[in-house]
């Protein structure tokens, strides 16, 4: 079964006729005919009743057709996305990072000429690793530590995938302001233990994808949202904390506070790209972007 089979189906379907369809594509009857026969062979379907009057399709056909159809329908967007005045798209999947914002309006900027759309989505661990390794994505943002360097690492080295650092960073807990814990400058887990934790949920996959940097507690309460404005929206209207790395540099910095974690472990922050994809300059200029970002935040933190 090949594409212009497909079509042939899906031209007859629409005229009727054997005859009609071939002169629409411009090729013989007798070679269209041939290669319907050969489709039907190979499938071991009818896939038209034949007639006198014309041709209609039979269940099967109708079945064949609306798959086809959408094959066909991708293979032609595919086709007029390299008209001559096609232009690329990006994309990053991530973490559900605040900092990552301003890189992405930067090299949007940057590459608005040859670039028209720009992607990114907010995900899970195993789906970042899968749209990069799918070729969905140009690059993917995670962190590793000490509970999921091993299992993360294997996996990346099982699928030709590879993991650059861009920095370390502690935890950090997320509060509202008025939080009866905002004004510590060190909160440990066992201050944490009254209060309702807040995280992103995973899929259960009996691997240690966690985002959260933190465990959950024996018997503790637990907010579970995929939504980074959720999330805020949680921490702002209750007592309930999150962790993360810590990186705001949006208007969210003026609702929360964040404290460091007591006996943290360091988290390193870094990017996964696939070994058998070549790195555009856009990339390349979204990565250095990055970097620029994480500088200005240590920067503004010290």
């Amino acid at each position: 079964m090949n594409i212009q089979q497909c079509r042939y189906v899906e031209a007859i379907a629409e005229t009727g006729s054997f005859s009609e369809a071939a002169k629409k594509l411009y090729v013989t009857q007798p070679n269209l005919s041939s290669s319907i026969k050969e489709l039907e062979n190979e499938l071991g379907v009818l896939l038209f009743f034949r007639s006198n009057t014309g041709a209609r399709l039979t269940d099967d056909g109708n079945d064949f057709l609306k798959y086809a159809k959408r094959i066909l329908g991708e293979i032609d967007l595919l086709e007029q996305r390299y008209q001559q005045n096609y232009r690329k798209s990006f994309t990053i999947t991530s973490h559900h990072y605040d900092f990552l914002s301003i890189p992405l309006l930067e090299i949007a900027e940057q590459f608005k000429d040859h670039y028209q759309h720009f992607h990114m989505f907010e995900t899970t661990t195993k789906k970042i690793l899968e749209s990069v390794l799918n070729f969905e994505s140009d690059l993917g943002i995670i962190y590793l530590n000490d509970d999921n360097k091993h299992i993360l690492e294997r996996y990346m080295r099982q699928h030709n995938l590879s993991f650059t650092p861009l920095g370390e960073f502690p935890t950090r807990i997320f509060l509202r302001k008025g939080h009866p814990l905002a004004n510590q400058t060190l909160i440990s887990e066992e201050d944490l233990k009254p209060y309702t934790q807040v995280r992103f949920r995973q899929e259960s996959t009996g691997l240690n994808f966690d985002e959260d940097t933190l465990t959950v507690s024996e018997h503790q309460n637990i907010l579970y949202s995929n939504d980074r404005g959720t999330v805020m929206n949680l921490l702002c209207g209750s007592d309930a904390y999150a962790s993360g790395l810590g990186i705001v540099n949006s208007f969210i910095k003026d609702q929360i506070v964040l404290i460091p974690l007591k006996n943290s472990q360091i988290h390193t922050l870094g990017f996964v790209t696939n070994d058998h994809k070549t790195q555009s300059d856009i990339t390349t200029s979204f990565i250095k972007s990055i970097r620029q970002s994480l500088a200005d935040y240590t920067n503004n933190t010290r």
